[in-house]
């Protein structure tokens, strides 16, 4: 992207169609642009740092085990802690009608959160594999390159509880013995605190692995600062260009190209319903989660209460019926094919904004980029339009269907109307949100296909092995070679360097009596100093031609180089 912060830049139209760049081998990435040493290494470091990932997950998990054992009828269950201050026990009499008992409790209480937070961090292990493999050099910004590699720790973190959450209405609508017995508003409005509870536990989880405290590199917002505000000017472009990529994926795409058309084709449509969902997340799934503690949380009470009047109180009786289930979920799979190809219908009805875009570059800011691309300004529009009155002719499908099978309840009702007033608004929102990140993506596909961003790293860890077991391979050499010989000038300098260098083409500096050309941390530890004048120089000593108080010249030892720091002392 352009910042319009930079400079100021003339308008640019009539751009060509960005050129696809090939992939790279990754197997033959050399060792010096490689993060992290081994798959292994990321993984000791991800147990090093799971202590705070892990309490957050204990916590996560007690909560879902309390909902679970309350969301049997929450209503009932206050209530009979409020008769237990002065009967204890009908405390204990309840737990026993809604089929628990006291030492299952207790023993779930102590074992279950522990051994599933043992399982969420051991399932950990297999994040360094999904990460290993990821080109910093593709992403367009560092901040979205750091960004993903939390997102993809993260999703490894919190699968199991993910997986239990979603497991669960399925458990009771198959009919596994548990205390959940149907799918209440008690155990609606559980579920959905339960809901709440893993987005709050993603935020907080994120945060404790980030890319910066995994793979020990510069976090972007210092990346930033240094771009903006070193001194140095070569330091200061430097970290700009690592900050921020140039996006060559300029809109509107040119007729007749393949990016004209890829948002009605299929790979478009998953890009698009991809990035719609991930957008949701964010705008509709905390608001649905909150309506539905609130709706669900007044129909337990009512329920409840109507159960005091009648004599019974365990009995749930299900808030869903098995029609809503089967005109549902295929009204909501049309919704989702529809949304999906918003965007291309977006585009279709934005043609005649193409004679009014006066700029096509890509503007980090959304504000510049609306005031010199109408055409992209309408397109997104246009997809959050689209996608919330789609998803409203499909609320509408499920309501009649339903009122002309006579299936349709209260709860049922509210939760249209309510749906209606503000679930799809924020959908419509979070889609057009979705479009003005992604609108390029769903036309072009990735950015890493048509840029690589200037980044001192191409590959987070080695697929196979440590670096130096890299830096053995001569395949990696003759990767470099061809490099050298590809950037023109004279190298030969270089490639006699990179030849000689024979299995030290990669020195790991920690490794004790690690020897090359830069100085290394360990020896000066060890008190031991750099071999400045090349092994097998006459100056230095203990080569078999130089050692003695005399070179191999017969030079006074006096002027030799000293190869200790006691040997510089004593000069």
């Amino acid at each position: 992207m352009t910042s319009p912060y930079s400079q100021a830049l003339p308008p640019l139209t009539d751009l060509p169609a960005p050129r696809e760049l090939p992939r790279e081998a990754t197997h033959l990435v050399p060792p010096a642009e490689i993060i992290a040493d081994s798959k292994s290494a990321l993984r000791r470091r991800l147990l090093r740092i799971s202590w705070a990932p892990g309490l957050l997950l204990l916590g996560l998990w007690y909560v879902l085990l309390v909902l679970y054992v309350v969301g049997a009828s929450p209503t009932f269950w206050f209530l009979t802690l409020l008769v237990s201050l002065g009967e204890p026990a009908m405390l204990r009499a309840t737990t026993a009608q809604l089929g628990l008992t006291g030492g299952g409790l207790w023993a779930a209480f102590f074992l279950l959160p522990l051994f599933a937070t043992v399982v969420s961090l051991a399932v950990t292990a297999l994040a360094p594999s999904a990460i290993a493999g990821m080109d910093p050099r593709r992403h367009l910004s560092e901040r979205g390159f750091q960004a993903d590699v939390a997102t993809r720790i993260t999703a490894f973190l919190l699968g199991p509880s993910v997986l239990a959450v979603a497991a669960l209405p399925l458990s009771v609508a198959v009919g596994l013995p548990q205390p959940w017995s149907g799918l209440g508003a008690g155990q609606l409005m559980a579920w959905t605190l339960a809901v709440g509870a893993l987005l709050l536990a993603w935020i907080l989880v994120r945060r404790t692995v980030s890319a910066p405290t995994v793979l020990g590199i510069e976090p972007a917002a210092a990346l930033e600062t240094t771009g903006r505000l070193d001194r140095d000017p070569v330091t200061r472009r430097a970290a700009a260009a690592q900050v921020l990529g140039q996006d060559r994926r300029h809109l509107p795409p040119n007729p007749g190209t393949a990016a004209a058309r890829r948002a009605l084709t299929p790979r478009g449509a998953l890009t698009s319903l991809a990035l719609i969902t991930r957008a949701s997340l964010t705008w509709v799934a905390p608001a649905a989660a909150g309506l539905g503690v609130i709706i669900f949380g007044i129909a337990d009470v009512v329920i409840t209460f109507n159960g005091l009047l009648q004599s019974d109180l365990v009995q749930v009786r299900s808030a869903l019926r098995w029609q809503m289930v089967a005109v549902g979920v295929p009204v909501l799979a049309l919704v989702a094919l529809a949304v999906a190809f918003a965007p291309g219908l977006a585009v279709l009805a934005a043609a005649g904004q193409r004679s009014a875009v006066i700029d096509q570059r890509t503007y980090s800011s959304w504000e510049h980029r609306k005031r010199v691309n109408p055409w992209e300004a309408l397109v997104v529009a246009l997809t959050g339009w689209f996608s919330a009155a789609l998803t409203l002719l499909g609320l509408v499908l499920f309501a009649v269907v339903l009122a002309l099978l006579g299936a349709a309840t209260a709860l049922a009702w509210v939760w249209i109307v309510v749906g209606g007033l503000t679930l799809i608004p924020l959908l419509g929102a979070g889609a057009s949100a979705a479009m003005r990140r992604g609108l390029r993506d769903v036309l072009y596909g990735p950015a890493g296909d048509y840029m690589r961003r200037e980044t001192p790293h191409s590959l987070v860890a080695p697929d196979i092995g440590t670096r130096a077991q890299r830096a053995e391979d001569p395949a990696v050499r003759a990767e470099q070679r061809r490099r050298l010989q590809a950037q023109g000038g004279d190298h030969a300098l270089a490639i006699f360097d990179l030849d000689a260098s024979g299995e030290r083409l990669w020195v790991d500096d920690s490794a004790p009596g690690a020897k090359d050309t830069a100085v290394r941390q360990a020896d000066l530890a060890a008190g031991t100093l750099p071999d400045f004048g090349g092994e097998g120089s006459p100056f230095t000593r203990g080569d078999g031609s130089g050692d003695g108080p005399h070179g191999a010249d017969g030079q006074d030892g006096r002027h030799g180089i000293p190869d200790s720091m006691t040997g510089l002392r004593e000069r």
